[in-house]
C-alpha cells in the first residue's frame, strides 16, 4: 500500500501544469544561486590565498631590457667615447674561477660586452634636455623610480640597454595584476629608447641606424626572510605563471622562474641569484637579437641570388663571394662562441642557463641560422660553378677553332708548296683549299654542338 508522502506526490504531479512549472522554475533558481555562492566563496578565497601571499612582499624592482642592432661592427676596435669605459664582460657571465690568461682566451670568443656606459637616471637624457615622461612611467599604484641604467655595446654587433626599476609599494598590496600593470608601459618605452640610443650610437654615414628590437621584463621581488620556501615558490609562479622552476643548488633561500620573462624571489636585490639570473637573461637577449641580425643579413643576400638570370656576371658573383665569406667567418664565430659558453658556467650559471635556453627555444634559431647559412653557401658555389661551365665551353670553342684553322692553314701551304705554274693544276689546289674550308667549318660546328650539348638545353628549355 503507497505511503501517504507517495500519494502526495502523486496527486502534485497530477495537479495544475502551471504549478510544476513554477517548482521547476524555483528549484532551477535556487541551484543557480548555490552556483554563484560557491563561485564568490571560491574567488573570495583566492584573493585571500594572494593578499595573504603578497604580504611576504616587501619590495618589487623590475629590469627592463631593451636590445638593439648596432650600425657598425663592434669587433672592430673603434673609438671610446667619453663617458664610456671598456669592460671584459665576466660581470655578466658567471664562469668557473679560471686563472686570468684562460679568462682572456675565453673571452675573446664568447658573446660579451666591450664598452659600456652606466649610471643613473642623466642616462636616460638626451642632450641634456629632460627624460621623455615615457621612460619614468607611473602607473595606478604610483610612479617609478630609476635606480640604475647601463647601455652596453657588444662583441656580436649588437647592444643592450638595461633600466632597472624600483615599482610604487602599493603595486602589490591590491587585488590586481602585478605583471599586467608592468608590461604596458615597459613597451610604450621602445620609441623612446629607440631615440635615445639613436643620441648616444650615432650611425654612420651610409649605415642603418640603430633600432631596438622588443622589449622584456626581469622581476626582482623581495619577500621577508621569514617567508616559507613553498611559499616563494608560489609568489615566483604568481609573477612568471608560464614559466618554470630554475632555481640552482645553494641559492641561498632564492627561488628562480623563467618564462616569457623571468623573476627572481630572493631575500635582498644584490644577492647571487638575483644578479645572475637579471645578468644572464640580458646575455641571452643579445644572442637572441645577434642571431635575428644574422639571419636578416643571410636573407638579404639570398634576395640577390637568382638562378634564372641568364646575365650572370663573375664580378659581381666574386663581390657577393666576399660578402658571404666576411658573413659567414662572423657567423661562425658567433655560433662557436656561444656553444662554449654554457661548458665554461659554473653550476648555478649553467642550470640557469640551460632554462632560459630550452623556455625559450633558442637552440631552433641558431639550427634554423646554420640551415640558412649553409643554403646560402651551397646555392652561390652551384652558380659559380654554372658559370665557370659556361666560361669554360667558351673558351674549349676557341680552341676548337683555332686548331680546325691550323690544320686549314697546314693544308694550304702543302698545296702551294707542290702547285704547278700549269692554270688546271692552280686551279684545282684552289677548289681543293676551298674544299678543305668547308670541309673544317663543318667539322668545327658539328664538334661545337656536340659540344654545347644542344638535346639537353632543348629538354631543359621545354621544361615548366
Amino acid at each position: 500500500m503507497p505511503s501517504r508522502r507517495a500519494a502526495t506526490a502523486h496527486r502534485w504531479l497530477a495537479g495544475p501544469r502551471w504549478l510544476r512549472w513554477l517548482a521547476r522554475g524555483r528549484v532551477d533558481v535556487g541551484l543557480a544561486v548555490i552556483d554563484v555562492v560557491d563561485f564568490l566563496d571560491t574567488l573570495r578565497g583566492s584573493l585571500g590565498e594572494r593578499s595573504l601571499m603578497l604580504k611576504d612582499v616587501t619590495s618589487v624592482r623590475v629590469v627592463a631590457y631593451f636590445p638593439c642592432q648596432l650600425s657598425t661592427e663592434t669587433g672592430s676596435p673603434r673609438h671610446v667615447p667619453a663617458g664610456w669605459s671598456v669592460t671584459d664582460g665576466l660581470g655578466d657571465l658567471a664562469l668557473q674561477p679560471y686563472g686570468q690568461r684562460l679568462l682572456d682566451e675565453l673571452l675573446g670568443s664568447m658573446p660579451r660586452p666591450t664598452m659600456e656606459i652606466s649610471g643613473g637616471q642623466e642616462i636616460l637624457r638626451i642632450a641634456e634636455a629632460e627624460i621623455d615622461p615615457s621612460l619614468v612611467p607611473t602607473t595606478a599604484s604610483g610612479a617609478w623610480q630609476v635606480v640604475s641604467a647601463r647601455v652596453s655595446l657588444w662583441n656580436v654587433d649588437c647592444g643592450l640597454l638595461c633600466v632597472t626599476y624600483q615599482l610604487p609599494d602599493g603595486i602589490v598590496s591590491g587585488t590586481g595584476d602585478v605583471v599586467g600593470e608592468v608590461a604596458p608601459p615597459v613597451q610604450r618605452m621602445v620609441p623612446a629608447v629607440t631615440r635615445l640610443l639613436r643620441a648616444i650610437l650615432p650611425a654612420a654615414p651610409g649605415a642603418d641606424e640603430v633600432f631596438v628590437l622588443w622589449a622584456n621584463t626581469t622581476f626582482a621581488v623581495r619577500v621577508d626572510p621569514d617567508c616559507d620556501p613553498a611559499r616563494r615558490r608560489a609568489i615566483a609562479e604568481e609573477f612568471t605563471p608560464d614559466g618554470v622552476d630554475c632555481t640552482p643548488d645553494g641559492a641561498g633561500g632564492g627561488v628562480l622562474r623563467v618564462g616569457s620573462h623571468t623573476t627572481a624571489v630572493v631575500n635582498d636585490f644584490g644577492s647571487r641569484p638575483a644578479m645572475l639570473l637579471a645578468r644572464l637573461t640580458g646575455v641571452h637577449h643579445v644572442c637572441w637579437a645577434a642571431a635575428l641580425r644574422y639571419d636578416a643579413v643571410l636573407s638579404a643576400e639570398l634576395s640577390q641570388i637568382d638562378p634564372g638570370r641568364a646575365d650572370l656576371s663573375m664580378s659581381a658573383l666574386e663581390d657577393q663571394a666576399k660578402r658571404i665569406l666576411r658573413g659567414y667567418h662572423r657567423i661562425r664565430l658567433f655560433r662557436l662562441g656561444y656553444s662554449s659558453v654554457e661548458a665554461h658556467l659554473d653550476a648555478a650559471g649553467g642550470t640557469v642557463w640551460n632554462a632560459l635556453e630550452q623556455q625559450w627555444k633558442f637552440r631552433l634559431v641558431l639550427t634554423t641560422l646554420d640551415e640558412r647559412l649553409d643554403f646560402v653557401r651551397t646555392l652561390h658555389q652551384q652558380l659559380v660553378g654554372r658559370l665557370q661551365d659556361r666560361r669554360s665551353r667558351l673558351l674549349n670553342e676557341l680552341v676548337l677553332a683555332f686548331t680546325f684553322l691550323n690544320i686549314f692553314a697546314i693544308v694550304l701551304a702543302a698545296l702551294t708548296f707542290v702547285a704547278l705554274p700549269s692554270l688546271n693544276v692552280g686551279l684545282l689546289a684552289s677548289v681543293i683549299g676551298l674544299v678543305m674550308l668547308l670541309v673544317n667549318l663543318s667539322a668545327y660546328l658539328a664538334f661545337r654542338r656536340q659540344m654545347n650539348d644542344p638535346g639537353r638545353s632543348r629538354s631543359v628549355s621545354a621544361g615548366p
